[in-house]
């Protein structure tokens, strides 16, 4: 009788831990996505402009990366590796 007794214990114990199991993998697999739909509609932060634009033609991408991104700090570089 124990032994049976501990039989059923350890089955309730290893189904109850199955179960944490596939609800802790639901929940991690939906913020997954969820990571993933929102670094899917994030845009890039650096925005290469090809040489010889015009100032109005540079003034206009700057006016339209406001535009989708709000109020940032916007920095002009030559290209060369700078450490900001």
């Amino acid at each position: 009788m124990a032994e049976l007794l501990l039989i059923v214990s350890l089955l309730a114990v290893f189904v109850f831990g199955f179960y944490l199991m596939s609800r802790l993998d639901q929940f991690l697999e939906e913020n997954r996505k969820a990571l993933l739909k929102e670094n899917e509609s994030c845009e890039p932060s650096e925005v290469l402009l090809p040489h010889g634009l015009s100032e109005s033609e540079i003034l206009c991408e700057i006016r339209r990366f406001r535009e989708t991104h709000g109020n940032v700090d916007i920095i002009l570089s030559d290209g060369q590796k700078n450490d900001f």
